[in-house]
């Protein structure tokens, strides 16, 4: 069985960066930089709930999040994703005229605002996320809460068989092992070598089925993970993929079984560093309230759960030669930490789900 699951929720309360580059892999560049141990995060989780602010912004506001490099077209993925938006608002809000599915809430009883938010992830990622916000994230000064949530079930399209499955060992980055089951699978996985890491594409049972094929992408890189992970920028994943995309053949891989329940994750200072800054102190969302009070938003978050074992995951240079093309690895063997991207081996989307793991 596959599922993967997060929830994404951004909180407002009163009182950019180049084109080449998407907001996908900045943020993740600024995460693996504050962070350490196992990541997960939502690129698509973190888009849609900017473009619900996008929805309800003007002026200055708009234009700050419309320079964002955020993806241009919705993915059409071919596995099963369920999605879901939502709006709480204050009693206190007053609301332009027109404004549907917005849900008044009290946030002066903090605990009950809390609890309603987080029945609301609860709901949409069938109970695997049912704690994203606290009591302390809200106040009679909260204006309103913009909030997204994602459910994945899938199951691989190469299933690995429990009886290949063996007790191995995990390499940390400070060079410490650790036990780990590691699952072994030989087919036709699209891999890749190249100078400073290796590549792999486990497809899902789903990309046998309408819309864009949808694939577990594992990046093993031969040096510090961190390092890497700090330096991936877009056109260096779309290399990376690219090769992938043009390799075939029969091959092995070995790799973890792991599950990632994540902290809850603090967005703020990634979107600063992406181009979001004046909505940090003063935004306008006048197609939203009529309020003449000063609104800013003060708290982004997320919260991602993912869990890959033998039947799938529980919740994405035109110069080179067709000599390294043809470099293929026999054996993937993913016992190192390594990058992870849900998402297509083609498509312009933002991956739905992206990570590191340092410890299965």
């Amino acid at each position: 069985m596959t599922i993967k699951n997060i929830a994404t929720t951004l909180i407002v309360s009163t009182g950019i960066c180049c084109a080449e580059d998407s907001l996908s892999f900045q943020l993740f560049r600024t995460l693996a930089q504050e962070t350490d141990g196992n990541l997960a995060f939502s690129p698509t989780g973190v888009e849609n709930v900017l473009n619900t602010l996008k929805k309800y912004s003007a002026g200055s506001t708009l234009a700050e999040l419309s320079a964002l490099p955020m993806s241009k077209e919705k993915a059409n993925f071919s596995i099963n994703v369920e999605q879901a938006d939502g709006l709480f608002v204050s009693e206190k809000l007053p609301l332009v005229d027109g404004i549907k599915d917005a849900v008044s809430i009290n946030f002066g009883k903090s605990a009950q605002a809390a609890d309603t938010i987080n029945q609301w992830c609860a709901k949409h990622t069938h109970g695997l996320i049912n704690k994203l916000v606290q009591a302390s994230d809200f106040s009679d000064l909260t204006a309103f809460v913009a909030t997204n949530a994602i459910y994945l079930k899938e199951n691989w399209k190469f299933p690995f068989d429990p009886n290949d499955s063996f007790p191995g060992e995990f390499t940390m980055a400070d060079g410490k092992t650790v036990p780990a089951n590691m699952m072994s699978r030989t087919a036709k996985f699209p891999a890749a070598k190249g100078e400073d890491w290796v590549a792999i594409a486990l497809p899902y049972a789903a990309s046998t089925r309408g819309g864009e094929p949808c694939y577990f992408i594992a990046i093993s890189p031969t040096k510090d993970i961190r390092g890497f992970a700090t330096t991936l920028t877009q056109d260096k994943y779309l290399a990376i993929r690219n090769r992938i995309g043009y390799a075939g053949g029969q091959t092995r891989v070995i790799m973890p079984a792991f599950t990632i329940d994540g902290a809850t994750l603090k967005l703020n200072n990634a979107l600063k560093a992406a181009g979001l800054k004046e909505i940090f102190r003063d935004a306008d969302f006048s197609r939203l309230t009529t309020t003449q009070a000063g609104i800013y938003l003060s708290d982004v978050m997320q919260k991602c759960y993912i869990k890959v074992d033998e039947q799938g995951t529980e919740a994405a240079a035109a110069t080179a030669s067709v000599a390294n093309f043809r470099v293929l690895p026999r054996t993937v063997v993913l016992d190192r930490p390594f990058i992870w991207v849900i998402g297509s081996l083609t498509g312009s989307e933002a991956p739905l789900f992206m990570g590191i793991v340092e410890q299965p």
